[in-house]
């Protein structure tokens, strides 16, 4: 990945770009009126482009824009916060000061609606296997002004590692996670969101296995959650239990190990 800014350089994003450079050690290009998809043509790399108000993300493999934005979290935590319920929550059965780590983050949005339940007495954790992503999600969870105070203070709240989920659980020591959570791309073909065609190039699509599933349940103290499409056969395969909801596209799946004890 290289770094870069928009067409019209200002002195403010050449600044940013050079920050992101050393931070992420990403070679910073500059623009020189030259065109993203010149760029991407010339060094065959995605490319991280520091625009007039937000950070975003052009893949190499397509020509949409990636951007890090609270989508239907926002909606969600607005609803939360006037005492209505969310189907993840309820499913991860989340509380106050609990922990959960998202091993497949994305963009986030079940991380950010965790993060708003446990407050700052809990402790989330994002793992992408995507550099770019993992790149964009930390820059725009840590700096993101929502417009939404509650949504912002949770936002900052959650950590994102960059790595494989297989290589990150098994660092892990036992029961360290109250709740481990994967929502993996389904594998039947659904109608995705905007938000999700844009990624689709960008993010890893590992799939899960029986090892993966036993990591998980080790680092997990209560229960390990999976989101798949409603016709997935990872549910039965990997012990799930079903959780089904009439008319929804995807299904919920929980392994309770407080139960299996």
């Amino acid at each position: 990945m290289i770094i870069t800014t928009t067409g019209r350089t200002k002195d403010a994003q050449i600044k940013e770009a050079l920050r992101l450079s050393n931070t992420y050690n990403i070679p910073y290009i500059p623009r020189k009126k030259t065109s993203i998809a010149k760029l991407k043509e010339r060094h065959q790399r995605d490319i991280l482009v520091v625009g007039g108000e937000q950070l975003y993300l052009s893949p190499l493999l397509q020509s949409e824009k990636v951007f890090f934005h609270p989508s239907l979290a926002m909606i969600r935590a607005k609803r939360i916060a006037k005492g209505e319920s969310d189907t993840f929550i309820e499913v991860a059965g989340l509380k106050p000061g609990m922990s959960l780590l998202d091993c497949t983050l994305g963009l986030a949005s079940d991380s950010m609606i965790a993060s708003m339940t446990v407050g700052d007495t809990g402790h989330v954790t994002g793992i992408e296997g995507s550099f770019p992503l993992a790149v964009l999600l930390k820059e725009g969870l840590s700096s993101l002004d929502t417009g939404y105070s509650v949504l912002n203070e949770a936002m900052r709240l959650v950590e994102v590692e960059y790595g494989d989920h297989v290589d990150y659980l098994q660092t892990l020591p036992n029961n360290s996670y109250d709740v481990v959570y994967f929502d993996p791309m389904f594998t039947e073909t659904v109608e995705e969101s905007v938000h999700m065609q844009a990624i689709k190039a960008t993010v890893l699509t590992n799939d899960l296995s029986e090892q993966i599933i036993e990591e998980a349940k080790r680092v997990a103290s209560t229960r390990v959650v999976l989101k798949d499409h409603w016709q997935s056969k990872r549910f039965e395969q990997y012990g799930f239990k079903q959780l089904k909801r009439r008319s929804a596209l995807f299904h919920y799946g929980i392994i309770d190990l407080q139960t299996e004890e």
